[in-house]
Formats: C-alpha cells, structure tokens, sequence
C-alpha cells in the first residue's frame, strides 16, 4: 500500500546528505522544498534559496511557503573553516530561526529532524557554559556572546552543541502547542564535498582515527535512512531524542573498554 504523499521542507538540499535527503524523499512521492543558499539541480518539487545568516531571508522564506507542511529536514551547516560568527549564525542561530519560523506551518503529527554531529557530543558538560548562547535569538546577540568567549574552543563543536541543546527544549512546546516532534541526527565524519574542510579544521589525524576506529568514514546513504526514519509515522513515540549515526565510534569511546569476542 503507497503511503501518503507528505510536504517536506529540506533545507541545505544542495550538496552532500541534504541533497542525497531530499532526493530521497522526491522519489518516494512526497512533495518537496529544496532549500539552499545557492541554485540546484537536486530533484524536488520545488526550490528555493535562504542565507541562514540572515533573519529577514529565512523569514522571507518562511512568509512565502504556506502551511500544511509536514516535515522539517534541517541538514545545512558550514565546517570549522568558516568564519567563526557564520559559524554559529548558521549551524545554530539559521536553524534555530527556521525551525520556529515553520512550526505554526506544520500538520500536526509532523517532525523536526536538525543534522547535529558527534563534534556536539560534550553539551552534556557545557550547559552552564552554553546559557548565554541559548538565550541569543538573533545575529547581534550570537555575534556578542562568542565575543565574550575564551579562544581555543572549536566553534564547530560549540554550534552543534548548542544545536543539540536547543533541539531538546523545543521538542516538549513543539509537541504540547503543535504536535510536532523535534529529534536530531548526529553523524561522525562523512563523505561529502566539504569533507577535506573538516580535515582542515579538526586534523586529518583525528578523522583518520576515527576512520581506523570504525572501518571506514560514512556515506550519505548511511545517513538519509535515519532521517527519513525520524521525520516519519513510524517514530511517532520518538521525541527529543539524538541518534548517533557514526558506525559505534561515541559508544567506543565513552562506554569503556569493548567487549572481547
């Protein structure tokens, strides 16, 4: 029996798992938004363009679109090579702002699912370092806190935690007043275009461990079935949640010394 077709926003549908995420979702029948800051050829119903960095083009966009819409697959974000301030205006302030924006927008039983990473795996501990950051709702304020903010920290890191934070004190509103549900999907390092970015800005090294650790880095394929899983019926009980999708790498490092077989 074909399911329902659906009305799905993706935003960051340019490249990489965005693409290869609204791809998916166009061939399976749904009505679909591709979103990105620049002009695209990825399958979709329709297109559009946002800068992130900007609250007057996302609420342009959110002003444009209409309501019925049912599911919300924020995968856009830019590597720690880019400028710090784009950096978190984008990867948490830009989906931030979208999110809010389409909420009032959404069928009930709809889903948020945020792209977040495994580089946002210590926000457990930075709660109290990230407050200031939470509370900032537009571009002045972001741009005012990481001002105020030691150097050193990767930002990258920083942004996905704060995507990972904010994601899980919407979540509880969201579903009260909408009915909506908002998750997130932490993949480790994958291999998109902006791959060699991350190279750059957190070591080949590092990514070659990681790759060690677990066999090999991931694929967008191996992504775009969890986020497709989290934005459909068949997670309806799921909420406020995190899956981490990086072949076992966080469970190796935090869970102790692995099992021997």
């Amino acid at each position: 029996m074909k399911s329902a077709q659906r009305k799905v926003i993706v935003v960051g549908a340019g490249s990489g798992i965005g693409a290869a995420t609204a791809a998916r979702f166009h061939d399976r029948g749904d009505h679909v938004l591709a979103v990105d800051i620049k002009p695209n050829q990825t399958p979709a119903t329709e297109h559009r363009q946002v800068d992130l960095r900007d609250a007057e083009s996302i609420r342009e966009l959110v002003d444009s679109i209409g309501s019925g819409w049912d599911v919300l697959a924020h995968v856009a974000g830019v590597p720690g090579t880019a400028a710090d301030a784009d950096v978190l205006r984008i990867n948490y302030l830009g989906m931030r702002l979208m999110a809010e924006g389409v909420l009032p927008l959404f069928n009930p039983g709809g889903a948020i699912v945020a792209v977040a990473s495994t580089a946002g795996m210590g926000w457990v501990q930075r709660l109290a370092d990230l407050e200031g950051l939470l509370a900032a709702t537009d571009a002045e304020a972001v741009d005012s806190w990481l001002a105020g903010q030691e150097p050193g920290y990767p930002v990258y890191n920083t942004s996905k935690e704060a995507v990972l934070i904010y994601t899980k004190r919407l979540s509880g509103p969201a579903w009260t007043k909408y009915g909506v549900r908002v998750n997130t999907v932490s993949p480790g390092p994958v291999e998109t275009p902006i791959l060699t970015d991350f190279e750059k800005s957190m070591g080949k090294d590092t990514l070659e461990m990681v790759r060690a650790a677990v066999g090999r880095h991931g694929k967008v394929d191996d992504i775009v079935p969890a986020i497709e899983f989290l934005g459909s019926p068949e997670a309806r009980w799921m909420n406020g949640q995190n899956l981490e999708v990086d072949g076992g790498f966080l469970a190796s490092m935090v869970a102790g010394p692995p099992i021997q077989l």
